[in-house]
């Protein structure tokens, strides 16, 4: 989310590491695994952080749940451009 218009509010280090986790729940093999309850348990912690401390006190009018989505979008689209296609099945 790093635009004008966020004012880089979740920095590039916050999208890699929202990224990792995503991929790590989102395209698990097992959603039952520990791995993906622990990585989608992070995911969410990260980005509840996330939103409390940088994007609700600037963007009231933005609910964590619209925040969630988009989020969970760019992260979808920045794993679709790496090799080999997301999700891999």
């Amino acid at each position: 989310m790093p635009d004008s218009d966020s004012e880089g509010i979740v920095s590039e280090s916050d999208l890699e590491t929202l990224t990792d986790l995503f991929r790590r729940f989102e395209g698990a093999t097992d959603p039952l695994s520990t791995d993906c309850n622990s990585a989608k348990e992070l995911f969410y912690f990260t980005l509840r952080q996330i939103y409390v401390e940088r994007v609700r006190t600037k963007f009231i009018e933005i609910d964590f749940s619209i925040f969630a989505n988009m989020t969970r979008k760019m992260c979808r689209q920045r794993l679709s451009r790496q090799d080999p296609p997301f999700p891999s099945l």
